[in-house]
């Protein structure tokens, strides 16, 4: 397993130069104005040959710095920051495998399909007529902790002249939710990624052959109110397979309560 992308959040208010440097020295490329982003006012691309390897957004409102790197040197930005800057937090970790032969597709879906279990949908997210242009299938939630693709990257023209036209590539996009999970994402190598769900952990050994820990966070205690235990109980099956499918809750209610108060008011007006 390997790193294909890597989202970093640091606290470093005083001194972003350091972190600029840092991503500058690791891509060997020197600092260019980055692409329009809404959350950051400015942002700092970092190109490796014709491509962006990284890019840097400071948010001046909560004194932190948001990295994004993507594609083949995303472990050598990786390595770089967790040297200079360990006690970053990763909000958005991708690792991939990469495979090849005849019939490699079916054969990795159907032990994907088999072992991420019923209550995680797979579908595909593209399925061209002409079969040269490559597929893409997934599983899971985007946006949740776990979302699995494979696609065929060798019948893509923009990554043909780097993958033979049977490869296919397995990649698994992880997003923790909470502050300290993300803090412990921060220390894990590609492998232990696949750890963060139940049904990636064994996707990802039945893919690798290899025994993968499975990702604990801390629980926090809480003293339950009657209310919140009765919604807990009274609608735990369906709660269950929100979280199975890697959901994030919050989000969600909170998404559905946006709605209301926009429909509410949009009553009243008339």
């Amino acid at each position: 397993m390997k790193w294909d992308g890597y989202g970093a959040s640091i606290k470093t208010p005083d001194n972003p130069k350091a972190v600029i440097d840092c991503l500058a020295e690791s891509l060997e490329t020197i600092p260019a104005k980055g692409p329009s982003m809404r959350r950051y006012g400015e942002t700092i691309a970092f190109h490796y040959g014709d491509r962006m390897g990284a890019w840097l957004g400071f948010d001046k409102d909560s004194g932190s710095i948001y990295i994004e790197a993507k594609g083949e040197t995303t472990p050598r930005v990786v390595e770089a920051l967790r040297s200079r800057f360990p006690d970053h937090a990763a909000p958005r970790l991708d690792v991939c495998e990469d495979y090849s032969g005849e019939g490699a597709f079916e054969s990795l879906q159907a032990l994907i399909r088999a072992t991420k279990g019923a209550k995680v949908k797979g579908s595909y997210v593209a399925l061209p007529d002409d079969t040269d242009e490559g597929r893409t299938w997934a599983a899971g939630v985007r946006g949740g902790v776990s979302y699995v693709r494979q696609y065929e990257p060798g019948k893509m023209k923009e990554r043909m002249h780097l993958f033979a036209p049977t490869a296919v590539r397995v990649e698994l996009e992880a997003r923790p939710h909470y502050a300290r999970d993300k803090q412990a994402a921060a220390t894990m190598q590609p492998l232990q990624v696949w750890g963060l769900s139940a049904w990636t952990q064994r996707v990802g050994e039945a893919l690798t052959q290899c025994p993968i820990p499975r990702f604990e966070p801390e629980i926090r205690r809480y003293t339950h109110d009657k209310t919140t235990a009765y919604i807990a109980r009274t609608f735990r099956r369906h709660l269950v397979e929100m979280l199975a499918n890697g959901e994030d809750l919050k989000r969600t209610f909170e998404s559905v309560w946006q709605q209301d108060d926009h429909d509410h008011t949009k009553y009243r007006k008339h």
